[in-house]
């Protein structure tokens, strides 16, 4: 069982068959999630008024929330969740985590597929963390089951003073909370004497540790002293000297090398534990939660990647999306060439299954007036920012609001019917342009950029605003800016209400509209200018980067989600970007809300806990 198991173990071909197995899982995965989604949207047409699905689609919500008792009963599977499990030391996964998992992707599927305002990218990215860390527990299972034999007592258990000085010494450490229960009893059985002579060495630097090696110690009697490299000699930086102290524990917890060389000054005997019979107690390790990738962070990024690669078409985002937003720590080039095939992998399951080809269709979009137009991109940026930083405390009134509410004794189950409301009402006033309808709202605008305003239409006429959809050369700049402020009520109301989605896709159409309003107002103006299809994009890409805090994933997404009209237009587009980022994160934190840099740079980190992940 051990060599079988190892094939999925840092020692096998671990970049192919975990990148595989999570590219295929999250791909199939995202595959149900899209065609429950498709599924309801076919539904909602059928209804005799389909402006009011998303009210439909809270009830069940409402349902599922009840089934679980409470939206509590659906917590504790975001990425974040995800990455303290993983972690050694982090805390136990909940017992139904799977169902609470699948719960939520389902929510998630009602939330889209019945209309409200959110998007697919964050339970898309959660879907596939959730699937990547769920293969690291059946591995971790699988190596422990595969260990419980072996892992047999190779000698009469410790004395009772020597269990007490174990416990003394492990008191409050992470390999006790990485045990089940943080009971240490079980590991007490399987620690062995072990004696040293002076003048030999405990452990050497650089050294692997197997499974069945002593890995960890703790200090009965003698000296020993501690040495790192230092050039071409060995310093002394350490020294145990005392009774009860532990060495070693990073090739237990961590699967690390041996960090020191430990040399016995004095003869000394210690009791030592291995990693096999750690796992065997059910400890985990960062190994063996994650079996398949040596990172566990790596791991979840991977999942995360090939959920956003398969739920936006767009592998090469999803790659960018997981550094920015998962943000694994001590990434290498083998985790990133993980995420590489992962990203892939899924991105082609997808395709095999579901229509393919750029999620947005452009036409015109191109940079054709020169460095001198730029000056209109960074007043696209300067704009969006500010729309993005008052995006952002819209969603914080919102949220106080639902609070307020949840004071008054409403049950949070209902919260949901609520943000549902807000958008159905919105919908009447906008022939349902707010619903969630994939990206069908965003080419609806680029389309109707596509042409010139109609000699009956104009700027400033709000009109076709209930104009049925589908129509060219209707939408002005007035229009295009109502959408933009509309959408930002649809969406913080539903994204604070328990609503299931994130807010990357509300991001893309707000940006679009209001870069489509500023193209519609620059048309017919005599200096060398874009067409308007151009703004939308750069708008577009420009509010993501500066609502969600991914700057360079927004610029690959646009790329690709626009099929790579033009890579001329990366230099407005990264324009947008930066100005837009700077505005919303740093300049009027700053003057508003009177944050320093250090402050507002940390709110800028913490910008993806509000994308719905």
């Amino acid at each position: 069982a051990n060599a079988s198991f190892k094939l999925f173990g840092p020692e096998g071909p671990t970049v192919l068959l975990s990148s595989t197995l999570i590219g295929l899982s999250t791909g199939c995965a995202v595959v149900v999630f899209e065609g429950i989604i498709t599924t309801m949207e076919e539904l909602r047409e059928e209804l005799p008024l389909p402006v009011i699905a998303p009210l439909l689609g809270a009830l069940v919500l409402a349902g599922i929330f009840t089934a679980f008792g409470g939206k509590e009963g659906l917590a504790g599977t975001d990425i974040k969740s995800l990455k303290s499990y993983a972690a050694a030391g982090g805390p136990e996964p909940p017992e139904n985590w799977p169902l609470r998992a699948a719960g939520n992707a389902l929510s998630a599927a009602i939330t889209l597929g019945s209309g409200n305002s959110l998007g697919p990218e964050a339970p898309a990215a959660t879907l596939g963390a959730n699937v990547a860390f769920g293969l690291g527990q059946v591995f971790s299972i699988f190596g422990t089951q595969a260990t419980l034999d072996e892992a047999a007592p190779k000698g009469p258990p410790p004395s009772k003073e020597d269990c007490e000085l174990i416990e003394r010494a492990l008191s409050g450490s992470k390999v006790v909370a990485s045990l089940p229960g943080k009971d240490l009893d079980k590991l007490l059985t399987f620690f062995q004497e072990v004696r040293i002579k002076a003048g030999d060495n405990l452990m050497k630097h650089g050294d692997q540790v197997a499974d069945d090696e002593p890995g960890l110690f703790v200090t009965k009697t003698g000296e020993l002293d501690v040495y790192v490299p230092d050039g071409g000699q060995e310093k002394k930086v350490f020294a145990y000297e005392e009774s009860g102290q532990v060495v070693g524990e990073l090739a237990v917890l961590f699967r690390a090398p041996r960090a020191a060389t430990v040399k016995a000054r004095t003869d000394a005997v210690l009791l030592s534990v291995d990693r096999c019979s750690f796992e065997a107690c059910g400890g985990r390790s960062e190994g063996s939660m994650a079996r398949i990738n040596q990172n566990p962070d790596a791991l979840l990024a991977s999942g995360a990647a090939a959920g956003v690669a398969a739920g936006f078409n767009a592998p090469i985002a999803g790659i960018f999306f997981a550094s920015e937003v998962v943000r694994p720590g001590d990434d290498n080039s083998l985790d990133l060439t993980t995420r590489l095939l992962a990203a892939a992998v899924s991105a082609a399951v997808v395709q095999s299954f579901l229509p393919g080809g750029p999620a947005i269709k452009t036409t015109n979009f191109s940079w054709d007036g020169g460095n001198g137009e730029l000056f209109l991109f960074i007043i696209l940026g300067v704009l969006t920012g500010m729309i993005a930083y008052g995006y952002k405390k819209i969603v914080a009134s919102s949220r106080d609001i639902i609070t307020w509410v949840t004071d008054q004794g409403v049950p949070n189950i209902w919260l949901p019917i609520a943000g549902a409301l807000v958008t159905v009402l919105i919908s009447l006033l906008t022939c349902a342009r707010v619903q969630f309808d994939g990206f069908g709202a965003v080419n609806e605008v680029l389309r109707d950029a596509s042409e010139p305003l109609g000699e009956a239409a104009s700027n400033l006429s709000l009109a076709p605003l209930i104009e049925n959809r589908g129509s060219i050369g209707l939408f002005g700049a007035a229009p295009l800016l109502a959408l933009m402020v509309l959408k930002i009520f649809s969406t913080a109301f539903s994204s604070v209400s328990g609503l299931v989605g994130g807010t990357f896709a509300p991001s893309i159409y707000i940006g679009a509209c209001l870069g489509g309003a500023l193209g519609r107002m620059i048309e017919g103006a005599a200096i060398a200018h874009s067409a308007a299809t151009t703004y939308i994009v750069v708008g577009m890409a420009s509010m993501l980067a500066a609502n969600c805090s991914v700057p360079i994933t927004s610029v690959v997404l646009a790329v690709e989600l626009a099929g790579g009209a033009s890579y001329e237009a990366t230099l407005p587009l990264i324009t947008g970007i930066g100005v837009a980022l700077y505005v919303s994160a740093v300049l009027l934190p700053a003057l508003l809300d009177g944050l320093d840099r250090d402050a507002a740079l940390q709110r800028l980190g913490e910008a993806a806990e509000d994308t719905g992940l």
